[in-house]
């Protein structure tokens, strides 16, 4: 597969989800990797925010005691898990040495 099916099969993805505008004109090449990046980095985002709130529903933590765990702020929690703020590695080790997983396990990856 060619790698314009796959930027338009992400981009579309996008758009259902509401997080893409449609585009009047045609792009260039340039902006439509930019696109892909940013397509890409809000996905993830996406993906990690709902592992973190399953994670945090299975435990049955509440955010104090999150804060308590892991000494982030709750706001930091809330931010990270509802408004697209990305989790510094720090951050990310520490939850998922609350959450008993690998940070692997939370980006969905193989760290070595």
């Amino acid at each position: 597969m060619s790698q314009e099916y796959f930027l338009q099969r992400l981009q579309d993805s996008i758009r259902r989800l509401g997080l893409m505008e449609e585009r009047a004109v045609e792009p260039d090449i340039e902006d439509e990797r930019v696109d892909a990046r940013e397509s890409v980095r809000r996905l993830s985002r996406s993906r990690v925010a709902a592992l973190l709130r399953q994670l945090r529903a299975v435990h049955g933590y509440s955010y104090e005691q999150i804060h308590e765990m892991a000494g982030l702020s709750q706001q930091t929690l809330f931010d990270v898990e509802y408004k697209d703020r990305r989790l510094t590695l720090a951050e990310l080790r520490k939850l998922a040495q609350c959450y008993q997983v690998s940070a692997g396990d939370i980006l969905g990856i193989e760290l070595d």
